[in-house]
């Protein structure tokens, strides 16, 4: 689903270009600084918990917001005390692939994807220590002239695509639905059981902490499409499963993460009579006094979210959590990315059934 190409290579070599010029300067800002000794510490410890229990009808997804090199290059600013040998894509490529590699994901719902380093990801998260996989994959840009989107990297072997969708916030006509931020819907059929099927969707909302009314238009379009897209086709008021991810920007205590976690009630014509449809997703738990990310203080603004099953439809169970770092932990580690992770967010991970 590529909406966008680069059109040639000089693009390509005018970022990276910029990119190194940027950690140029970087270091020298280091350098004529007074100079703070940087510790080099092992990983954060993090845990799946429960501990995995694999089966043949439990799989593995990832959300992670892997950090735009283009966006880090535009932004260097925030991260002028990060080492800046750890800023290179080269170096974060390797580090976002020891990631994948150690939580085996069946689905990856990836968001801040550069156009030009897609097919590089791909290849890198399909090679896998316990044997490659077969990667396929959903892309959509941003609108507007930002190089990265949203993109659903999964399994071959274990899911068949049905159908795929796209929700763009941006709207001209309106001043809170001008922004460029997108959502990537992915409807599957697993290929053990072609009868199951579900709906996996990953957003990138608004960063600007200011403006919780964008993001609240934003997410009220997301819920809307989401609905309309996980309409079972086989039953008058079903839906089907769904597992919603990303990076949404705003806290748990937030007015839009509530509207996310609100439930919808509909009166619909049926065969032989009108019924009452309900929608309503739950926020997946990943620890406590936990984070995410740094934006100006350790926070939470990833998240993974399934929606609650009504009359008798299939749910989606979780068997197990990848849970957070928690924020005195992250306090004590210092800011990302760094030698240890590739990207400013920490990644998101479930293991799941359908049931």
């Amino acid at each position: 689903m590529f909406s966008w190409s680069l059109g040639g290579s000089t693009k390509y070599l005018t970022i990276l270009k910029r990119e190194l010029d940027c950690i140029r300067q970087h270091k020298c800002f280091l350098k004529k600084s007074s100079g703070i000794r940087k510790i080099q510490r092992p990983p954060m410890e993090r845990n799946w918990k429960p501990p995995l229990q694999e089966s043949s009808n439990s799989y593995r997804l990832l959300s992670y917001n892997i950090l735009a090199q283009e966006l880090l290059t535009d932004n260097m600013f925030l991260y002028y005390d990060n080492d800046p040998k750890f800023l290179s894509w080269k170096y974060r490529i390797g580090q976002l692939g020891l990631e994948v590699n150690k939580l085996q994901p069946d689905i990856m719902c990836l968001q801040e994807v550069q156009h030009v380093h897609l097919k590089e990801m791909v290849r890198l998260f399909g090679a896998r220590n316990s044997g490659p996989i077969k990667l396929e994959y959903l892309f959509k840009k941003r609108t507007g002239a930002r190089c990265d989107g949203c993109a659903i990297l999964y399994d071959k072997s274990k899911f068949k695509l049905i159908e795929d969708s796209i929700i763009e916030y941006y709207d001209e006509g309106c001043s809170i639905s001008n922004r460029e931020n997108i959502a990537l819907m992915a409807k599957f059929a697993l290929r053990s059981d072609p009868a199951t099927t579900f709906v996996v969707v990953t957003t990138h909302l608004l960063y600007n902490p200011r403006r919780h009314d964008v993001r609240v238009s934003q997410i009220s379009k997301l819920i809307r499409g989401i609905i309309k897209f996980s309409k079972d086709p086989t039953k008058d008021t079903h839906r089907l499963p769904v597992i919603l991810t990303g990076d949404f920007n705003c806290t748990p205590d937030s007015t839009p993460f509530r509207m996310l976690t609100t439930e919808r009630r509909a009166v619909v014509p049926a065969a032989k009579e009108e019924k009452e449809e309900h929608f309503l997703l739950e926020s997946i738990h990943f620890g406590s006094d936990c984070a995410s990310t740094f934006q100006n203080q350790w926070i939470v603004v990833d998240y993974i979210l399934k929606s609650c099953a009504f009359g008798g439809e299939k749910t989606i169970q979780i068997n197990s959590t990848y849970n957070l770092p928690n924020v005195i932990s992250c306090q004590s580690y210092g800011k990302i990315p760094n030698k240890n992770y590739g990207s400013d967010h920490f990644s998101l991970a479930i293991q799941f059934s359908i049931i």
